[in-house]
């Protein structure tokens, strides 16, 4: 989903947004989902992910800082279904030229990550004719990170990071007075299983750390 980034057809696609598969371009998406910035949706089958307890505060150096408190990630997901249809006329020569076209879409909300390409071939509808239907499913995850402010006093910002299977990636560093973030991605990225975490930063040096989230799903 770039919330967390947790960076022809897929790269973690999006108006605004690059798209495709963590587990197949890992490289490509870690590169892209500091800068990635997405357009807010409105999928259904919202969940969300929160500490289970209230943040402790961290020590750094010889000071305190109030971490990030409340911190969670408000997910959905949504499939897109695209069915291309082309038609063929054949001669008994060998020859073939395409007569026919179309293109449909459709989306639903999903429960967990829907990821097939499929094409078949079926006879007709004329004669010495036949039809291929590809039958194309994507998931896209849509993902928003929440957070209360630190009390803490000369706060700078905030660095959020997502924890994955292939180590931290850095998401961003809002403002001091922000308290949330929306991203979009394939929702392939899940399989990389990422866990948000939020440190707040100071002027004086000093870091106060937020616990992570549950893993994010859809």
């Amino acid at each position: 989903m770039t919330a967390f980034p947790l960076s022809g057809r897929r790269v973690l696609r999006a108006a605004t947004a690059p798209r495709g598969r963590w587990s197949a371009r890992a490289l490509v998406v870690v590169t892209a989902l500091a800068v990635t910035v997405l357009s807010t949706g409105a999928p259904a089958a919202n969940a969300t992910f929160s500490d289970s307890v209230a943040p402790p505060s961290m020590r750094v150096g010889a000071g305190t800082v109030a971490p990030a408190t409340n911190v969670r990630v408000e997910t959905s997901c949504t499939t897109t279904t695209t069915v291309i249809q082309r038609t063929f006329q054949t001669t008994a020569s060998g020859g073939l030229w395409q007569t026919g076209y179309r293109q449909t879409s459709s989306t639903a909300t999903s429960t967990s990550n829907v990821e097939s390409d499929v094409t078949t071939r079926t006879d007709g509808p004329g004669v010495n004719q036949y039809t291929t239907t590809r039958t194309i499913k994507d998931t896209e995850l849509y993902a928003t990170a929440r957070w209360g402010l630190s009390t803490s006093a000369r706060v700078t910002g905030y660095r959020m990071t997502a924890h994955t299977v292939y180590g931290p990636v850095l998401i961003g560093e809002p403002g001091p007075i922000t308290t949330s973030m929306t991203r979009r991605y394939d929702a392939g990225v899940l399989s990389w299983n990422p866990r948000l975490s939020i440190d707040t930063l100071t002027d004086y040096g000093w870091i106060g750390t937020s616990q992570f989230t549950r893993p994010v799903t859809c």
